[in-house]
């Protein structure tokens, strides 16, 4: 499946979006097997649940995953 992945970082946190289609926004990361897509989502949060993430981006075209920064003051 085709993907695009947008990213946004602050100094508190990190959010990516993962599209199935080109939204205008974001870098194309080609044309990606499950596995490669899974291992994008786990890549982020390795205890984020990567099936449920996985299942919204079949569904809906499009998944927003927020990564929390550690250590903010």
């Amino acid at each position: 499946m085709t993907i695009w992945k947008y990213e946004e970082k602050a100094a508190t946190h990190t959010l990516v979006k993962f599209y199935r289609e080109d939204h205008g926004e974001g870098t194309f990361l080609g044309d990606l097997s499950e596995e490669e897509v899974k291992a994008l989502i786990a890549e982020l949060n390795p205890k984020m649940g990567v099936e449920q993430a996985f299942s919204q981006l079949m569904y809906f075209g499009f998944v927003p995953l927020l990564d929390i920064q550690k250590n903010v003051k």
